[in-house]
């Protein structure tokens, strides 16, 4: 009786047209929210509050539903009819949607078009909601004004809070484990780079060498090694990088070998004796030339009868040195090269970082962190202390080190306290695997030709210098590491930004010596040394390759979490900051296009008319609005104001 006849006649052609594939795709869903009951909830209702989720509701974000977080975003006060408004609102509520959507375009569309005061825009004005996603994505993608963060606005992240109960930072924390490579990943990684050792071997015969008496999985080590003690050797010379190619760089290294108690880290001592072996045979005559000198001062210094302490070479230095005879020593260790000064590069070897970490506590070590960090580029550094050993001097950092320890003395080298230094990317820190219970090659014979070809490249590379003709790999890392930072840039992970920012410096670094080795044929003798140039190819290419990926997914697995706890927590500290600024900022937004002194008491919450007045002349003055009219002839007498029309900053 009561049915209305033409509810079953009526036809709406436009909305069929928009909706009908869907529903028949069986993409259907509810048209309305249910109705609150009561007195109460009728008034919620018509005043807006609840805004009707249509065909947004639904979509989940992490386990949470989204349309619960929009209206908690929007639960004090929808956007207002002003059409600029609600325009810039969606804009804003599209690009922290792409944020938290990781950038899919329909589902925020769906979600933008299904809020009430969106869909008053579209029935006005047939807004386009769908270029109102590409603007955001634009925003995003191009890092502009306030929407470059990765993270969503202010607004949006306290919705979260309050529609959750978590952070948003505790939400998503899974993504921590995106950039830590597993164990079992990095263990079957290790047998895979050892087998693309020994296939490079065949081009780079040392490698048998280097690695004689190792399992494949532990090749990777042994490269970085032998690499790290070969570069040492080439000290006298230099290349030029595609970051400031004017300057000219050294080869240098921070290297970590990291594994279990009697996990097979003596190979490191067998490498150092023998590739080392040139560096300190040279010492020899420096240490006993200082030991000499001691022993006069203790003879002789009573009688006032003190010797001049001579001025010599010693680059091997054991974790156990003070600062004032590492520095002395380094500052001492100049040779004139192609009638250049040129400062030679320090050694340091332990077979016990856990040693190292702890000498670097006080005495002796204290303050080389800071060399340990400038180190790696060569930077200056300097000392002006009072007593009378210590020469007032600045002086450059030259100093490769090379440790083994196990992963409990990594932690205490790098943890979230000081991992902001910088010192994590400085650091080579290959894993060295357990050995299963597994035993390694017996050896029935001794190789003496295997250590003499070691020692025999360890004396040509010692006679090395000038610049080398690389830059056909500089080319080739530079295209690598655009490659990996356009996927840092696609996974918005600034930790695998910064993890990745010095790898192509490991990687041309320990391929040199590989590389001249392998092209020794060019190589000229001139006077005492040898140099030469060469054509690098693509097996060259290959090694460097090799290295800089062992690099990258080394630092991503010691590392990556840490950096990933290191960016959040800055992010909390930065959205503690702009906390203390945000009603500033909002009660501006709120303001209408042409208001009154009244409307600034309202949007900013002011209580009395003169910080009325104090705000307005501070808006006035940062030309963030202008007076209109003073008021006169109006039933108010209040002046009238309005926007500039500058955004406020």
């Amino acid at each position: 009786m009561y049915i209305d006849k033409e509810l079953f006649t009526y036809e709406n052609k436009e909305f069929g047209e928009k909706y009908d594939a869907e529903y028949r795709a069986g993409h259907s869903g509810e048209t309305s929210p249910d109705l609150p009951k009561g007195e109460e909830g009728l008034r919620a209702s018509e005043s807006g509050r609840h805004t009707p989720p249509l065909e947004g509701k639904g979509e989940v974000w992490r386990g949470y539903d989204v349309q619960s977080i929009i209206d908690a975003r929007y639960a004090e006060k929808l956007p207002c009819a002003d059409d600029s408004n609600r325009h810039k609102e969606s804009l804003k509520l599209a690009t922290d949607l792409m944020i938290m959507l990781d950038g899919d375009k329909q589902t925020v569309q769906r979600i933008v078009e299904a809020q009430t005061w969106v869909k008053e825009i579209i029935d006005e004005r047939d807004e386009n909601v769908g270029q109102t996603v590409e603007s955001a994505a634009s925003c995003i993608a191009e890092k502009e004004k306030k929407y470059a963060s990765s993270l969503p606005s202010k607004a949006m992240l306290e919705a979260i809070q309050k529609a959750t109960g978590k952070s948003y930072q505790e939400i998503t924390k899974v993504q921590t484990a995106a950039v830590t490579l597993k164990d079992d990943d990095m263990s079957r990684w290790l047998w895979e780079w050892g087998t693309e050792i020994e296939a490079l071997a065949e081009e780079y015969p040392l490698l048998k060498d280097i690695c004689k008496g190792l399992k494949r999985n532990q090749y990777p080590a042994a490269l970085f090694v032998a690499g790290g003690l070969l570069m040492t050797l080439m000290t006298r010379c230099t290349y030029r990088f595609y970051h400031r190619p004017e300057e000219l760089r050294r080869l240098n290294n921070s290297t970590l070998i990291i594994g279990d108690p009697a996990s097979g880290k003596s190979f490191a001592t067998r490498l150092y004796k023998l590739l080392a072996a040139p560096i300190v045979a040279a010492d020899k005559v420096g240490k006993e030339a200082i030991n000499a000198y001691r022993e006069q001062m203790r003879t002789k210094g009573a009688n006032k009868e003190k010797p001049k302490k001579p001025k010599v070479v010693v680059r091997v230095h054991p974790a156990r040195t003070s600062n004032a005879q590492f520095i002395q020593d380094m500052v001492n260790s100049v040779e004139e090269v192609d009638g250049q000064l040129m400062q030679l590069h320090q050694l340091t070897f332990d077979t016990e970082l856990d040693n190292t970490v702890s000498v670097q506590k006080g005495g002796s070590w204290i303050d080389k962190f800071s060399m340990e960090l400038k180190a790696f580029h060569n930077e200056e550094d300097g000392q002006a202390y009072s007593n009378n050993d210590s020469i007032l001097q600045d002086f450059i950092v030259t100093w490769n080190f090379i440790y083994t320890g196990t992963p409990i003395a990594l932690k205490k080298k790098v943890n979230e306290q000081n991992f902001g230094s910088g010192l994590a990317t400085r650091l080579t820190c290959i894993p060295l695997p357990a050995t299963n219970f597994q035993m390694m090659s017996r050896e029935s014979t001794v190789d003496h030709d295997s250590d003499n070809r070691l020692k025999e490249w360890a004396e040509k590379l010692d006679r090395m210098k000038g610049e080398l003709s690389v830059q056909k790999i500089v080319d080739e890392l530079y295209d690598w590491t655009a490659r990996r930072m356009a996927d840092a840039a696609e996974n918005d992970s600034k930790a695998d930004e910064m993890l990745l920012k010095r790898c192509a410096y490991h990687g041309l670094n320990f391929a040199a010596p590989f590389i001249v080795m392998r092209h020794w044929d060019c190589m000229k003798q001139d006077g005492q040394y040898w140099c030469g140039e060469f054509e690098t190819d693509d097996v060259d290419w290959k090694l460097a390759e090799l290295i800089v990926n062992i690099q990258y997914a080394c630092q991503r697995h010691y590392f990556g979490a840490m950096a990933e706890a290191y960016f959040d927590n800055k992010l909390k500290d930065a959205s503690v900051n702009i906390q203390r600024r945000q009603k500033t900022f909002e009660g501006f937004e709120r303001l209408p296009e042409t208001f009154t002194s009244e409307d600034v008491m309202r949007c900013f919450g002011l209580a009395s008319d003169g910080a009325v007045r104090s705000k307005t002349r501070r808006l006035m003055s940062d030309h963030l609005i202008e007076k209109v009219s003073d008021g006169r002839g109006t039933t108010t007498g209040l002046s009238v104001f309005r926007k500039t029309g500058v955004q406020m900053l």
